[in-house]
């Protein structure tokens, strides 16, 4: 197995149950998505990069697409770690997260440079990130390809949501 790509199964093995394929270069790992579907996780050796793909578990018919691809781009405005992929491949939505190494790749002889308890932190905070942004866009990937909401409304609902979460929990806390 390549350096990296050992290193990142070795750090996530303890956290979730994982699958690799040696030959891709990824790692199939358990995940909470919605319909849980695994986190596929690239690891490009070259490039000393771990990218983390989670799907939104809705398909977009060719006749939504263009808008879905329009909220894709509105949502990843606002996001500092992840980004919204849409129609790669046709009919998908992707959140992507990634992580680079650079000089802290295993080197050739597949020592770790990073403990892997370390490496295994890192990863899983670019897992959950990539699971939660899932989880936040779900209902406005729906709302799109269902025709109830046009993309920048659902990109407005997305973007104001953790706002609204936040204002209850203040008000909440006023009452007590």
């Amino acid at each position: 197995m390549r350096p990296l790509l050992a290193a990142v199964a070795a750090a996530l093995t303890p956290a979730r149950p994982l699958r690799v394929d040696d030959e891709a270069g990824t790692l199939d790992l358990a995940s909470q998505l919605p319909g849980g579907e695994p986190v596929l996780v690239l690891v490009r050796e070259d490039a000393g990069t771990i990218t983390c793909y989670g799907r939104v578990p809705v398909d977009v018919p060719p006749e939504r697409a263009a808008d879905v691809t329009l909220l894709a781009a509105s949502l990843t405005t606002d996001l500092f770690t992840t980004c919204v992929e849409a129609g790669s491949p046709a009919g998908t939505v992707l959140v992507r997260g990634a992580l680079a190494l650079g000089p802290l790749v295993p080197v050739p002889d597949g020592r770790p440079v990073l403990h892997p308890d370390v490496l295994g932190a890192l990863l899983l905070a670019v897992v959950e990130d990539v699971e939660s942004t899932v989880e936040r866009v779900l209902d406005a990937v729906e709302d799109v390809v269902a025709g109830t909401r046009t993309p920048s409304e659902a990109a407005h609902d997305v973007r104001t949501a953790d706002l609204d979460a936040l204002v209850l929990q203040v008000e909440a806390l006023e009452g007590d």
